[in-house]
């Protein structure tokens, strides 16, 4: 399951007709207008993450493409463009437009890697997610340098046992699954659920549990397949019987 992450901290779109009379109250004496709401990159970035958890994707996008207009218009903002573009390439997935998500999040990268460093752990999230889009349209051979360089800054800089090293090592298993690269998908689907079964992240190992089960299907090894689908299957119960009840 390829891994989008999205960057709160937001503006939002608001937009003020003006009146056509001048506002009275119920007295009848004559009041002042409201005081417009005060914009910025946070309060626009917000709107568009709540539109987009709405499903209004348009408004989505028009509220985070402000924002990125905003943070471009100031000095020292470049994260925040960065960030605004990561969230474009996250809304326009949505709705289908890979190639506006992709052209996004390049931009994305080649700001990051400028300001934080070929080596920074946001880089290795932007490389994580420009993979998973060219994934997304089946172009595996431009996926696959992203997803490694991901998973190469992820294991010198965070650690062989961090969760987000073991979601790239997931991420590039299940590319080379698609490929019918078996042979080089399945350690890296080992590797990523020792590391969750370590870190006892049970929504990240039922994911990768559920992933290796279907390669080992496809690969005609029903038996291993049903005994990581009965695995997974157990920690979707034991999540369910642990939610609180209301």
């Amino acid at each position: 399951m390829y891994r989008t992450c999205w960057l709160r901290a937001a503006p939002a779109l608001l937009v003020w007709l003006a009146a056509c009379s001048v506002p009275v109250d119920f007295s009848g004496r004559h009041r002042p207008p409201p005081t417009p709401k005060a914009t910025s990159w946070e309060t626009d970035t917000t709107e568009g993450a709540k539109a987009f958890e709405e499903g209004r994707y348009q408004d989505a996008e028009d509220s985070l493409e402000l924002a990125r207009e905003r943070a471009a218009g100031g000095t020292g903002n470049d994260l925040a463009v960065a960030a605004s573009l990561s969230n474009l390439a996250l809304v326009r997935r949505a709705r289908g437009d890979l190639t506006g998500a992709i052209e996004a999040q390049q931009e994305a990268l080649s700001i990051r890697e400028r300001v934080e460093g070929a080596d920074n752990p946001d880089v290795a999230t932007t490389l994580n997610s420009l993979g998973g889009l060219y994934a997304a349209r089946d172009d595996y051979a431009a996926a696959e340098p992203p997803l490694k360089r991901a998973l190469d800054i992820r294991e010198r800089v965070l650690g062989a046992d961090d969760r987000y090293t073991a979601q790239s090592a997931n991420n590039l298993a299940l590319l080379y699954a698609a490929q019918q690269r078996y042979a080089e998908a399945e350690p890296l689907y080992r590797r990523a659920i020792t590391v969750f079964e370590q870190r006892h992240d049970s929504a990240e190992l039922t994911t990768t549990l559920e992933n290796y089960a279907a390669m080992l299907a496809d690969t005609g090894r029903a038996k291993e397949a049903e005994e990581m689908e009965r695995r997974a299957r157990g920690l979707k119960a034991a999540d369910v019987t642990e939610q609180p009840t209301r």
